[in-house]
């Protein structure tokens, strides 16, 4: 009897033995996945944030190289308009949403010579006059303006008998709107605009745009040219005044 109860308890004692190993393995196992996940996520943020930088530092350097680009040809821009001009460089300093495209606030004013309807470049062309000055800043009028406050006398480049006169830019294109003189002069898409210098604000032969095409109304009495305006609206940082003549 006594051998059979000893016989009994082995095989119990055996049983939850090889019951407790097999579990404390699978509980093991599940440990060991857990773990395996956890690193595979540390890893995958990892990459994730290596990923990040590179792209940030990427993005980083295209604006970096765009901004020398912009800078080196403001600089030229400047060497050739310092050969007869009285030149400054300005930033833009202010910027308000509603007025986006008609006015900016440069840090410039009449103590560095600037006065009203002082031409405003940029290394593509005219973006606009003064307005307003104080001692140390100045208003812009932008182009782009819907309600631009003069008229600008103009003509293509190549053709100084076409004139025209713009005034403002269409509120849906943002393009410059030029009325010609003849209805029947012929514009053609491509065409540079520059300033004629005729008004007397406006110094001659200072890019705008180019043709993007032109219309005559219903009645055939006037032809309107649409201008795309060479600078970039929304990445207007630095600008070139033209002061006075040498």
């Amino acid at each position: 009897m006594k051998k059979i109860i000893i016989i009994t308890v082995l095989i119990v004692i055996l049983f939850t033995s090889g019951f407790l190993f097999s579990k404390s393995k699978t509980f093991d196992n599940y440990t060991n996945n857990i773990n395996d996940l956890i690193k595979l996520k540390k890893e995958n943020d990892y990459l994730n944030e290596r990923m990040s930088n590179e792209t940030s530092l990427k993005a980083n350097i295209t604006e970096y190289n765009l901004e020398n680009k912009e800078l080196k040809m403001l600089r030229e821009r400047l060497n050739k308009e310092s050969q007869s001009n009285k030149t400054e460089v300005a930033i833009v300093t202010k910027r308000d949403y509603d007025t986006w495209n008609s006015f900016v606030e440069i840090n410039k004013g009449s103590k560095d010579g600037v006065k009203i309807n002082t031409n405003v470049i940029t290394s593509q062309g005219l973006v606009g006059k003064v307005i307003e000055v104080s001692n140390h800043t100045s208003k812009v009028d932008l182009l782009s303006a819907i309600k631009y406050t003069s008229y600008i006398s103009v003509q293509p480049k190549n053709n100084h008998q076409l004139q025209g006169l713009i005034k403002g830019a269409d509120e849906k294109t943002g393009y410059l709107k030029m009325t010609l003189f003849n209805v029947n002069d012929q514009l053609k898409p491509g065409e540079i605009i520059v300033t004629s210098g005729l008004g007397g604000i406006y110094l001659p032969g200072i890019e705008l745009g180019k043709v993007k095409e032109a219309k005559i109304d219903n009645l055939g009495l006037n032809q309107t040219a649409y201008i795309e305006p060479f600078y970039d609206l929304n990445d207007l940082e630095y600008v070139i005044l033209l002061l006075s003549k040498k």
